[in-house]
């Protein structure tokens, strides 16, 4: 599953949230050497688009440790495309600044998640910022992306892929500004290319969610639909909460229990 994190339900992910901001420091700061990226205190790298209208998309292992990441945010307000690197689109593509439209980036994988080992996880990650964008009425999702990652992209991501214009140099590299379409149909085509169930967005309720890690609410989803009991997974899940709380008002505890007994039986992960 691809955790959705919004400003709603952050507070949830402080621990992998800060780790995420560091890998994207370690990344895109270390590694590709973007010098004009600001790192804080913290470790972490941050900019002016991280704020409340983003949405972060998290592969989560079993230990909570981030291995893929995504940032999406409505373009309506402005971009990195509009606001940084406008000569990266032509013009006479459509505005970008329409409420259908959302801006990704800060797509990375963490070393321990490259290579073959993490082929599936990113292409969840891409898969899911399909689902989360088809779910909120966006028709395009757009970005700028390094030259020599096109060829790939174009072919081997499962995303349906655009240039919106011609490529052009920046400090570190030469970029081209790209679009993926959003529809159910591009969906249910890149799920079918990689195997994977087109309903793995998980976006916690905050209000109803249990008081456990978000990756341990995601292992006993996992329990449930892997074909376990569901009384198994109730058990297990009341044991967990018990563990962590001195005192549980049966009230809360018991609409933890409906809450997780609602996920397990929707057609998607997607609850708010």
């Amino acid at each position: 599953m691809i955790h959705v994190v919004t400003a709603a339900n952050r507070h949830l992910y402080t621990e992998a949230l800060e780790e995420m901001h560091r890998l994207r420091r370690v990344h895109f700061v270390e590694e590709r050497g973007w010098a004009a990226m600001t790192v804080r205190e913290d470790g972490g790298e941050y900019d002016q688009y991280d704020d409340d209208q983003t949405i972060y998309l998290l592969s989560l292992d079993d230990d909570g440790r981030v291995g893929c990441s995504m940032r999406m945010r409505p373009a309506r307000d402005g971009s990195m495309l509009t606001d940084i690197f406008p000569h990266l689109v032509a013009d006479d593509e459509p505005p970008l600044n329409r409420p259908d439209v959302w801006e990704i980036s800060r797509y990375f994988a963490a070393p321990h998640c490259r290579g073959q080992s993490g082929r599936r996880r990113q292409a969840e990650i891409r898969l899911a910022s399909l689902e989360v964008a088809y779910a909120r009425g966006v028709n395009r999702l757009i970005g700028m992306i390094d030259l020599e990652i096109l060829p790939g992209m174009l072919t081997a991501s499962g995303w349906r892929v655009r240039t919106l214009g011609l490529p052009a140099p920046y400090p570190e590299g030469i970029a081209q500004a790209i679009e993926v379409q959003v529809s159910r149909a591009a969906l249910h085509d890149m799920a079918e290319m990689f195997g994977l169930d087109d309903d793995l967005s998980l976006e916690l309720d905050p209000a109803r969610a249990p008081q456990l890690p978000p990756h341990e609410i995601e292992a006993l989803l996992q329990l449930g639909r892997s074909g376990a009991d569901r009384s198994r997974v109730v058990v297990a899940l009341v044991r967990r909460i018990l563990e962590i709380q001195d005192r549980a008002d049966e009230d809360q505890l018991m609409g933890m229990v409906s809450y997780v007994e609602t996920l397990l039986t929707s057609e998607g992960a997607v609850a708010h």
